[in-house]
C-alpha cells in the first residue's frame, strides 16, 4: 500500500512542477501554451481560441489574470503566475484587488469578454452575431453590445440607442464615477468605451487603432452608464 504524500512533500511537489513550467509571453507557441489557455478559460479569463499562439488576446487574458490576483502585471507567464493558475504558491495580495469574480452576468466577465477580443479590426458599422464565441470585427458600440451579450445582458445597439436607454433604466452615471468603476460604460458623441476603472479603457476606438486598451484621460468624455442587469 502506497503511504499518502505529506502536506509538506504535496507542496514541494506542486511548487517543482509549477517552477518546471516554461516561461512564456507575447509570441510563444507550443503544448504549453494551450495549457496556459486552457487554464485561463478554466478560470474565467478568454484567452480566445486554445490555438498554443500566445497572441494579444492571450496576453489580454493574463495580464487580466495577474491584476485579479494582486501579482505582478506584466503578461508574462513565469512561476508566480504558474503558481496562481494551478492554485498553489505566489505571493498573495495586499490589498484587495479591484476586480471581482468573472461570474456569469457580473461586470468583470462583461470586461473580460471585451479585453479577449484585443487586437480584433475596427470596422464602422460592424454587425457581428452576438452568439459568435470570438469574432473579429467591431466597431466601438457593438463590441458593448457584443460583450453585454456574452455576459448574459442585452443593450441596444448604437450610442444614440444606448445612451437614452440607460437614463431610461437609470443607470446613467458621472463621467468621473465611470472612470473609477471598472465595466462602466463611457461616452462621447458618436462612441463608447468600456472602463477599465484606473484611468484606462478597452475599445474600438477607430480603423487605425482597431480594438485594444486605452488611455481614458482627456478624452472628452459627456457621460457615464452601468449596464443594467450586471453586478457590479
Amino acid at each position: 500500500m502506497v503511504a499518502p504524500l505529506s502536506s509538506s512533500r504535496a507542496t514541494a511537489l506542486t511548487a517543482r512542477t509549477t517552477s518546471s513550467q516554461p516561461t512564456l509571453r507575447e509570441g510563444s507557441k507550443g503544448a504549453s501554451v494551450r495549457d496556459l489557455q486552457n487554464l485561463l478559460k478554466s478560470k474565467g479569463f478568454n484567452p480566445g481560441p486554445v490555438d498554443g499562439q500566445f497572441g494579444p488576446k492571450t496576453k489580454a487574458a493574463v495580464l487580466s489574470f495577474q491584476k485579479a490576483k494582486g501579482i505582478s502585471v506584466d503578461g508574462i507567464v513565469g512561476p508566480q503566475t504558474w503558481g496562481k493558475l494551478k492554485g498553489a504558491g505566489g505571493s498573495s495580495p495586499t490589498t484587495p484587488s479591484s476586480p471581482k469574480p468573472a461570474g456569469k452576468g457580473t461586470a468583470e466577465e462583461f470586461v473580460q469578454k471585451a479585453l479577449a477580443q484585443r487586437g480584433d479590426k475596427y470596422v464602422f458599422g460592424a454587425e457581428t452575431k452576438l452568439n459568435d464565441p470570438n469574432p473579429d470585427t467591431f466597431d466601438c458600440s457593438e463590441l458593448v453590445q457584443w460583450a453585454a451579450h456574452q455576459a448574459g445582458v442585452d443593450v441596444p445597439d448604437g450610442t444614440m440607442n444606448q445612451v437614452p436607454y440607460f437614463k431610461q433604466k437609470g443607470t446613467d452615471i458621472s463621467v468621473e464615477k465611470a472612470l473609477k468603476t471598472r465595466g462602466a460604460l463611457l461616452y462621447r458623441p458618436g462612441h463608447v468605451a468600456i472602463s477599465l476603472g484606473d484611468g484606462r479603457t478597452i475599445e474600438a476606438r477607430g480603423k487605425a487603432y482597431g480594438v485594444d486598451i486605452f488611455s481614458a484621460n482627456g478624452r472628452g468624455w459627456t457621460s457615464g452608464a452601468l449596464i443594467p442587469g450586471l453586478k457590479y
